[in-house]
């Protein structure tokens, strides 16, 4: 309940924000290129999907605001095969997030520069390793706030790429008790995304 509170509490803040401007709807669709910070494993090997709506509205011709609502598919993965059965291993952890950012952008020419705040739900979690199942073993937590930057190159005037880098700002989840780690702070999702975007803006006369 405190998680769907915070979710409506961002939607507000979002709405109210821009309420007087005009806003230009959008949609984007992508793919996510993730790991997890903190699992002792390395490398963007899990991959997954972004997408969803877009929301945006000028302060001026430089200066835009940019609300989202994705689903986006993160996690960790890795595969280690010393060519016998008995060193080899299997990692998988997929986490499904509904994900709400907010974006501050900078026009220049056909490049676009962002960064921002977000907050992503956890809708689902499945982790393994080799055969065994370790879903709920050690849960991970239904909230996360993050930050994102990125930069977007339009291909046309309604039509672009973006690529963004996003982290979590606060622990996925805590690491196991007794951790060797000097620093307790817990797992943070790292993610990268690859998207096109599209924007319905009226023609100009």
């Amino acid at each position: 309940m405190k998680s769907l509170y915070l979710f409506l509490f961002v939607l507000l803040i979002a709405s109210s924000g821009m309420a007087q401007q005009r806003f230009v709807p959008g949609l984007k669709l992508g793919l996510s290129t993730t790991q997890v910070h903190g699992d002792t494993y390395t490398g963007f090997h899990k991959f997954g999907v972004v997408g969803g709506a877009t929301l945006t509205t000028n302060f001026n011709k430089t200066w835009t605001a940019q609300f989202e609502i994705i689903y986006i598919q993160k996690g960790s993965k890795q595969v280690y095969n010393s060519g016998t059965v008995d060193t080899g291993f299997f990692y998988y952890l997929g986490l499904n997030y509904l994900e709400v950012p907010l974006f501050v952008q900078y026009h220049y020419k056909k490049i676009i520069f962002e960064v921002g705040p977000s907050f992503g739900y956890l809708i689902n979690e499945s982790e393994y390793y080799n055969e065994q199942d370790l879903t709920g073993i050690h849960p991970f937590k239904k909230t996360e706030i993050g930050v994102s930057g990125g930069i977007s190159y339009m291909l046309l005037k309604k039509l672009g790429v973006n690529v963004r880098y996003s982290n979590s700002i606060l622990s996925i989840r805590d690491f196991v008790a007794n951790s060797t780690y000097a620093q307790n702070d817990g797992q943070r999702n790292n993610v990268i995304t690859f998207s096109l975007t599209y924007q319905f803006r009226k023609d100009e006369p």
